[in-house]
């Protein structure tokens, strides 16, 4: 089901509480008052772009595998702008990046209910329209009208995601995690590459070797030591 919320604070809002009626409920708005990104608000201009959430009720999806809607959400992503754009890879753990620009980030919110996951809403912008931003955001950003020149109905490429998505849910479903994890880190930006890193110790060289199943960041450092990271306690330095 796809719900239009017209203006709304978020849609991760607009769904927390929301009552589904199928498996998968996907609610996109013109404009968000408040949304809400990984590192702070999430700068859209009104109708330019794809704001939405989706909520999800899995069934005996264990608490320490939620990163594996994570990953099928990055990959539906990822799949539906390939269909625009050549260059689009994940930057972990979920943001889409495009050339070195990023083009579109998620936000997830898990409820747990004992050991399992009973309600996942995963928000997500994708720059569409939009062909000014403004200065001193934390990562270079673009869109898809930046990268082609052509504009793009927003809620096309909401349908198109929602096939791409049902996909790769079907998977979970049927335990199919070790295939979207194998996929997830063929497509991790800068795999393999040697890049500058920085955790709470400092500033290290070091290439991505992958993603262990829990969402941990695995880098090789130069001097063959694997280090393990979760979300948040390592970040790339980008030039």
């Amino acid at each position: 089901m796809i719900i239009q919320a017209g203006t709304t604070t978020s849609t991760n809002d607009f769904l927390r509480d929301y009552i589904p009626k199928d498996d998968i409920t996907i609610a996109w708005a013109q404009f968000q008052t408040n949304g809400r990104g990984q590192g702070g608000a999430w700068i859209s201009e009104p109708g330019q772009n794809l704001l939405f959430s989706i909520l999800l009720i899995p069934s005996d999806l264990a608490a320490s595998d939620g990163f594996i809607l994570s990953q099928a959400n990055a990959l539906a992503l990822r799949d539906t702008l390939k269909e625009y754009i050549d260059d689009v890879h994940i930057k972990w753990p979920n943001d889409i990046y495009t050339r070195n620009c990023k083009i579109a980030g998620t936000l997830i919110e898990n409820q747990l209910q004992g050991k399992y996951i009973r309600r996942s809403v995963i928000g997500t912008g994708i720059n569409v329209n939009q062909k000014h931003f403004p200065e001193g955001l934390a990562a270079p950003v673009t869109s898809i009208v930046l990268e082609t020149g052509k504009t793009v109905p927003p809620e096309e490429i909401l349908h198109r995601f929602a096939q791409q998505f049902q996909t790769y849910y079907q998977y979970i479903q049927d335990g199919l995690y070790d295939y979207i994890r194998k996929l997830y880190c063929q497509f991790i930006y800068l795999l393999g590459q040697q890049q500058m890193f920085a955790d709470k110790d400092g500033q290290f060289t070091g290439t991505i070797q992958g993603v262990e199943p829990n969402g941990h960041l695995v880098i090789l450092d130069i001097y063959g030591k694997e280090r393990h990271y979760a979300f948040k306690e390592v970040k790339m330095v980008l030039k």
